[in-house]
């Protein structure tokens, strides 16, 4: 299946490597991310151009910032924990902290399988366990399936648009995804349609119009 992915979305992939899937090498959601911002300040430290994307994608008080600028702006290990605290729906790095709950993996691998547009392999996990059509992520931005569809608002490495994705929407809607899920983000709460009007990335790939369809049937 062919997946759209921006550049920056690629080259944080391959920043973060096999760490960002390895959901099952930890005990808790808290851990995982303190490993992501580890491997954060690593490259921030080393002027890494990627890594300063990140920054300034998601720290609340660098956002919108050059990486010319930020390379000179003093940062810390502190402001890589409160990027990956921003960037998973968290105000501070504080309530990450008190995450102790396991990861639920098969929701992560229904996103996964989602963003590979592979309609099979999410079918016949949803079979097993059909509550995943409404699950929320357990990090802070509380996601379901349909809000990790339209590329705005969740982690960025996660922003990837398969060709399919209208029907991978319609397919979601059918099982019973609730097209009036909000999430939170952006100091507020929105659904996924609400979402797309602002994402890019489905714009760039050359299927808006298909996934609006896609979407408008379901609150139509």
């Amino acid at each position: 299946m062919e997946v759209y992915q921006h550049e920056i979305v690629g080259d944080i992939n391959a920043m973060y490597g096999d760490l960002l899937r390895s959901w099952k090498q930890y005990v808790t959601v808290a851990e995982h991310l303190q490993a992501l911002s580890v491997r954060l300040w690593e490259e921030v430290s080393q002027g890494n151009p990627t890594a300063l994307q990140e920054v300034r994608n998601y720290h609340w008080s660098h956002l919108g910032q050059t990486v010319e600028v930020l390379k000179n702006a003093g940062l810390t290990e502190a402001d890589c924990r409160q990027t990956i605290a921003n960037e998973y729906g968290y105000r501070r790095w504080s309530e990450v902290s008190h995450v102790r709950y396991p990861y639920h993996i098969s929701f992560e691998n229904a996103v996964e399988l989602l963003l590979q547009g592979d309609e099979p392999g999410l079918r016949e996990l949803l079979n097993g366990e059909p509550g995943l059509i409404n699950q929320k992520s357990q990090y802070g931005h509380r996601a379901t399936l349909l809000h990790y569809a339209v590329s705005n608002g969740v982690e960025f490495w996660r922003q990837s648009v398969p060709a399919n994705l209208p029907q991978m929407v319609e397919f979601l809607l059918e099982r019973g995804a609730n097209p009036r899920a909000k999430m939170k983000v952006y100091n507020g709460e929105y659904t996924a349609s609400e979402l797309l009007l602002s994402s890019e990335h489905p714009r760039k790939a050359g299927i808006l119009p298909a996934l609006r369809d896609a979407f408008s049937k379901a609150v139509s």
